[in-house]
């Protein structure tokens, strides 16, 4: 008879070993946790606490400190923009300017075309056969007139008013016995124009003078 194949005549096998309890070894692990927790020094949790706190005041002060740094620097890029759009609105007024200037001068050349026309149109008038050509020059006149008046420029009639230093140039002055027409338009020799409710050229008048 065979008995226990490879155990000496008599052995006894070994025992089962014990079972693993999950629930018993978390209950140790968090006994032994709580003995270190109430043996730790104090006096290190309170140092320890200290630097954490004196970190974050040097953290906050920091912050502090870039906030303050970035306020300035809004504070200057603002400053810097209204410079630029200062600078750019001065640029665009002078050059408005140069350009307002530049135009009056140019149509202001024009201006002795329509005086050229002005004398030609009374010299034919004088004329007893040159009605065709009176009206030939009446229309340049207009046409002349109308493209000037495409950039503002209207003519200011002056004969009958009240003389104005700032729409008229006196050229003579006239004796005049009637009170009402001293220091008035007695003649116009050069038409006055106006450009945009200002004057572009006086016009050249005669002015009445009560003697």
């Amino acid at each position: 008879m065979i008995v226990g194949r490879g155990l000496p005549s008599g052995a006894m096998p070994d025992p089962e070993p014990p079972a693993f309890d999950a629930i018993a070894a978390a209950r140790e692990l968090d006994e032994l946790l709580g003995e270190a927790t109430t043996t730790a020094d104090p006096g290190m949790n309170s140092d320890y606490i200290e630097s954490l706190e004196s970190e974050l005041e040097a953290l906050n002060a920091l912050l502090a400190k870039k906030e303050l740094e970035l306020q300035a620097a809004n504070t200057r890029a603002d400053q810097a923009y209204a410079e630029i759009e200062a600078a750019g609105n001065r640029v665009a007024a002078a050059s408005a300017k140069d350009l307002e200037r530049r135009t009056r001068n140019l149509l202001e050349n024009f201006l002795p075309v329509l005086d050229d026309l002005d004398r030609a149109i009374a010299a034919a008038r004088l004329v007893i056969d040159s009605v065709d050509v009176v009206a030939g020059l009446e229309l340049m006149h207009r046409s002349v007139l109308t493209k000037l008046g495409q950039f503002g420029v209207v003519h200011a009639p002056a004969r009958g008013e009240v003389f104005d230093p700032q729409r008229h140039e006196a050229i003579a002055l006239v004796p005049v016995a009637d009170p009402a027409q001293d220091g008035r338009v007695i003649d116009v020799m050069r038409e006055g124009y106006m450009i945009g409710g200002h004057t572009l050229r006086p016009a050249g008048v005669a002015v009445g003078k009560r003697g």
